[in-house]
């Protein structure tokens, strides 16, 4: 087949819808289809084509963005030239989920979507946004064959009209469970720190935005060190509240939290280099969590909060707790901290999971099953 990948951004550019189009687009390359992937150009370029793994990438330049939404009218003029059998758009992307319905009904082809999360915008001058997005996104979803959330969990109170949940497959994010693994050592990376195999290691690895909770994590961490003086907090990554942040751990005399910003190559060692992995999120703009799945790839417990599709992720190899929390929250991890054969059991529970369900290689055939079964359905 061709397969015509639609992506507000694509690899290099780094985020967890970029992450699922790259791993699915390179799955279908090695199985012998063809892939074009329609997405923005990054920052500052312009009109460009490449060849990546096998993957042909047309990037558009960006006139404007509107609410994390780019808008680059030549990925809509490169559909309409493009020959391919069928067109899969990633959303949340309001633009060019309009440019991959006008394409899917002028060249007649069918369309799929991978619906990722909720646009979740709850500020008073977002309603006219929303609404028009709304109206949009209903002729998308009426048009497409099949609708793909990565989580049961999220389809429940998400913006997918009762109507189109009979066309509802849910395929899940993936990890690399190679390059994600209990082999690792952390080792160089304790080192690195001057940290101590008696100490204890709390991870956090995400962008600094307010759906986060890192805000909570850094509260429940003052708890963790009352009851716990020989431990660490290591947050990795980068955003607008980095700043806050750091102000908020100074106040609260936390001199053993580490604001890093990793490379690709360093972050699994950081993952073995943990004793528990925190995603604290507050919104549903958390819609699945890839991090939690790389570190219960690396045989890592997790705590997380028990919203959107994170407690599917998790199931029974984490613990979960109330967003907001960080009474909850610091129990939490106190309780895996002090208990070492709980965090192996866990640990052991948490790669199992991660094998079984959530295996890069498992997601491309499961993709290429859904579009054959609906293309049949269409002939």
């Amino acid at each position: 087949m061709r397969i015509a990948q639609v992506t507000k951004y694509f690899h290099p550019h780094r985020g967890g819808i970029e992450s699922h189009v790259l791993g699915i687009s390179e799955g279908f390359a090695r199985r012998g289809h063809e892939v074009l992937v329609y997405t923005s150009s990054v920052p500052g370029a312009g009109e460009e084509e490449e060849e990546l793994t096998g993957i042909k990438v047309m990037r558009s330049r960006v006139w404007f963005t509107l609410f994390n939404g780019p808008f680059a009218p030549g990925i809509l003029a490169d559909l309409l030239h493009g020959e391919y059998d069928l067109i899969h758009v990633h959303l949340p992307d309001p633009f060019n989920s309009v440019f991959a319905l006008i394409a899917s009904n002028v060249k007649k082809k069918p369309l799929f979507v991978s619906y990722h999360a909720d646009i979740i915008k709850d500020r008073w001058y977002h309603k006219p946004f929303k609404y028009v997005y709304g109206l949009f996104l209903y002729r998308v979803l009426s048009r497409a064959v099949k609708i793909m959330p990565t989580t049961p969990n999220y389809v429940a109170g998400s913006q997918i009209p009762e109507k189109f949940k009979k066309k509802i497959e849910v395929v899940h994010n993936f990890v690399d469970l190679g390059r994600f693994s209990p082999m690792l050592y952390g080792k160089r990376i304790r080192s690195l720190y001057g940290i101590d195999e008696k100490k204890k290691v709390v991870f956090f690895l995400g962008r600094l935005v307010p759906y986060k909770g890192v805000e909570y994590l850094i509260r429940a961490f003052k708890k963790v060190k009352e009851e716990l003086p020989d431990s660490i907090l290591i947050i990795a990554g980068k955003g607008p509240l980095k700043a806050d942040l750091q102000k908020l751990a100074g106040e609260l005399s936390l001199a053993d939290v580490l604001f890093e910003e990793l490379s690709d190559d360093d972050i699994p060692e950081h993952y073995a280099a943990c004793d528990v992995f925190v995603l604290p999120s507050v919104t549903r703009q958390e819609a699945f969590g890839i991090a939690l799945l790389e570190a219960m790839a690396c045989g890592k417990p997790v705590v997380t909060t028990n919203i959107s599709g994170m407690t599917y992720v998790v199931d029974d190899a984490g613990l979960k707790v109330k967003p907001r929390d960080p009474d909850e929250l610091s129990a939490a991890i106190i309780k895996l901290l002090k208990d070492d054969k709980l965090r192996k059991e866990l640990g052991i529970k948490a790669r199992k999971r991660v094998e079984e369900e959530f295996d890069q290689d498992l997601i491309p055939d499961h993709v290429l099953k859904i579009y054959k079964s609906a293309l049949d359905e269409l002939t």
